[in-house]
């Protein structure tokens, strides 16, 4: 069985081919069921859980299982962890059942997470997105905006909230020469020329989300959404168009949710109807079926 480190990972992967692999996947018959959290009971209020993301090749559909695999991403969350939840991904050989691949299943998550959410912007943001404003930190944000770079053409990106090694980090991306990058206090009036919104976590060195009840985009802006604790305007969120990751399992099942990825990636719904239109992305929690196309991509590939 091979063992493949955070660093095989980066050096096998782009964000083009990455954002296709996932695209290819949403538009496959892969067999991805969902599965319940498993509780761990810990003393002293230190109980976890531990969750499974099982997927694998469709052989009934395929009519042979001399080729195809069958994975399973594994997290374990505890409070020791500070929301940092250790993962791993474990790949298997549909011929032959033999495990084939252990990979650190966090890495793989930072890929996946930036691809899927580029992914969405690429039906949901205008075609002419330049300027995107940043609200909030978040480590996979320099991954998560060089995949925006991959399918957007970006000419301005404003930071509010991130922390320094963030900025920095994201300064520094070659994927983004000639884009100004610059930082501000002044959301209010930042998201008035904003084409794109990315809603991070917690503010650099407070621990608190900012307070969005002001939010208020202008008409044709995409809110993409990474936090799913981020609390959002009720009129943003009725007047906008939603759209999440999966609608087996929607973030908030009370919203009313236009489609998700598998239906605009298979041309059954439409993403953005008109110039004009707000557009919001929230992806759900179930990864299972991203994480299994990455995985098998990787594997090729290293």
């Amino acid at each position: 069985m091979r063992i493949i480190s955070s660093d095989e990972i980066d050096a096998c992967l782009d964000d083009r081919s990455v954002l296709e692999t996932l695209r290819r996947a949403y538009r496959s018959n892969t067999v991805a069921p969902e599965t319940a959290p498993l509780p761990i009971d810990r003393l002293n209020q230190l109980s976890g859980a531990l969750s499974l993301q099982p997927a694998w090749t469709d052989f009934a559909t395929q009519g042979d299982v001399s080729r195809g695999y069958i994975g399973c991403a594994l997290s374990l969350d505890l409070p020791e962890q500070s929301g940092q939840a250790a993962s791993l991904y474990l790949l298997f050989s549909g011929a032959t059942g033999q495990p084939i691949a252990l990979m650190d299943g966090m890495r793989l998550t930072v890929w996946r997470t930036s691809a899927l959410h580029a992914l969405a912007a690429s039906y949901l943001s205008r075609e002419d997105t330049s300027r995107l404003l940043v609200i909030g930190d978040d480590p996979r944000l320099p991954r998560l905006v060089s995949a925006y770079a991959d399918v957007r053409n970006l000419t301005s990106i404003l930071l509010a909230g991130t922390s320094p090694e963030t900025r920095k980090r994201i300064a520094g991306l070659p994927e983004l020469k000639g884009v100004h990058v610059g930082v501000t206090d002044e959301i209010y009036a930042a998201q008035e020329g904003a084409d794109m919104i990315c809603i991070a976590g917690p503010e650099s060195g407070t621990g608190t989300h900012h307070a969005l009840t002001y939010l208020d985009p202008p008409a044709g802006c995409h809110i993409d959404v990474i936090d799913p604790s981020a609390q959002l305007p009720s009129e943003l969120l009725e007047e906008a168009r939603l759209f999440t990751s999966d609608l087996v399992a929607p973030p908030r099942p009370e919203l009313e949710w236009a489609a998700d990825l598998k239906e605009f990636t298979q041309g059954e719904k439409a993403g953005r109807r008109y110039y004009g239109q707000r557009t919001l992305f929230l992806p759900g929690s179930r990864t299972g079926l991203a994480d299994y196309a990455l995985a098998a991509h990787i594997f090729l590939r290293t």
